[in-house]
């Protein structure tokens, strides 16, 4: 299936080594340290969604002789499909190319568009009251659905019944960071 996708910059091999650090002392007790490290690609499903801002200046402006014209700009967010988690997005689509994928390697969105719009414009209206102020207005532009890779590694052997530990490396070398 052909879809639209982050250009995966990490092979499996170097997210296995990464995995095999990250878990750690702890880590291996409970896994075990004989047990092998299996790796998988996923491709979750998220959305990009680009906002129109237009930002009204308050009314007593006009009283201090600058100008009270409404500014517009565009904000990008991106929208985790399985989680709904919403951040910033400021990269470029540089990174976004059409790829082939195996319909067992996509996970698709849990969570419908309305309800990762509302989200984001929650989070939209957060930032920009803290570094802009005043009224403003947010008006969906685009909803555009981008996967974005994911190497997975399970500690363990996969069978039915037992418990299989797994952590999530991204393999575009996106890194999400909360510091609204």
């Amino acid at each position: 299936m052909k879809v639209e996708s982050f250009l995966i910059k990490m092979s499996q091999s170097e997210a296995q080594k990464m995995a095999e650090k990250q878990l750690g002392v702890v880590g291996k007790m409970v896994v075990g340290k004989d047990k092998p490290v299996q790796m998988k690609t996923i491709f979750i499903e998220n959305k990009l969604i680009t906002y129109k801002v237009t930002n009204v200046p308050p009314f007593f402006v006009k009283w201090f002789g600058k100008s009270t014209a409404p500014k517009t700009s565009k904000m990008r967010m991106i929208a985790n499909g399985s989680t709904a988690g919403v951040s910033h997005y400021d990269g470029n689509d540089d990174e976004i190319v059409e790829m082939d994928v195996d319909d067992e390697q996509l996970q698709l969105s849990d969570y419908p568009d309305d309800q990762l719009v509302t989200r984001g414009n929650a989070l939209a209206r957060k930032i920009l009251r803290r570094r802009i102020g005043g009224n403003v207005e947010i008006e969906v532009l685009e909803i555009r659905s981008v996967y974005r890779p994911y190497h997975v590694a399970f500690y363990g052997e996969m069978a039915e019944g037992k418990k299989v530990r797994y952590m999530p490396i991204a393999a575009d070398k996106n890194i999400v960071r909360r510091t609204f």
